[in-house]
């Protein structure tokens, strides 16, 4: 949802060729990275709308900070702007599995302790970094539980991409 006169180096997109709730999207929108400090990147996101107005998150975004799987946002048709307009009440982690030999080793159990054990969905752009829904405060501790260990041999590094409010 870029104008055309605004072409983009595919190389500076980065996608989602899993999304989550796949079944739920009608339409991808571009958000434009500049106002999460990275200029010039963006971030392809399968959304559902029923105006053209209004978008509903259904991929787990992998670069933006401040959305989760579910909110709703108002983007800029021209340029890739956004901002939210409702929030889900999901939250977002990312982590990068910063050995090689961990991330092709330990792929599948991380994946199974996530998805299998803990209920959440998780969207993976290759063997090294991945994008987890947070639906409540079960899954948020079970999640940073899965994580610590791998942080801990400096396997792992994890952020919040939308933490959950202060308590």
């Amino acid at each position: 949802m870029v104008h055309p006169d605004r072409m983009v180096d595919d190389s500076q997109i980065v996608t989602h060729p899993d999304p989550v709730w796949r079944d739920r999207t009608n339409f991808i929108v571009r958000l434009d990275l500049a106002q999460h400090d990275e200029p010039g990147l963006w971030e392809q996101c399968w959304t559902h709308t029923d105006d053209q107005q209004q978008f509903e998150m259904c991929c787990i975004p992998f670069r933006t900070y401040g959305i989760s799987l579910g909110d709703v946002l108002y983007v800029e048709p021209d340029n890739g702007a956004h901002r939210v307009v409702a929030k889900s009440g999901r939250r977002t982690i990312r982590f990068l599995v910063t050995d090689d030999e961990a991330a092709h080793r330990d792929h599948d159990q991380l994946h199974g302790a996530l998805v299998e054990r803990l209920g959440c969905l998780v969207e993976f752009h290759g063997m090294h970094y991945a994008a987890i829904d947070i639906a409540d405060a079960q899954q948020e501790t079970g999640v940073i539980e899965v994580l610590a260990p791998l942080v801990t041999a400096g396997k792992l590094i994890w952020e919040w991409a939308d933490p959950p409010p202060p308590s």
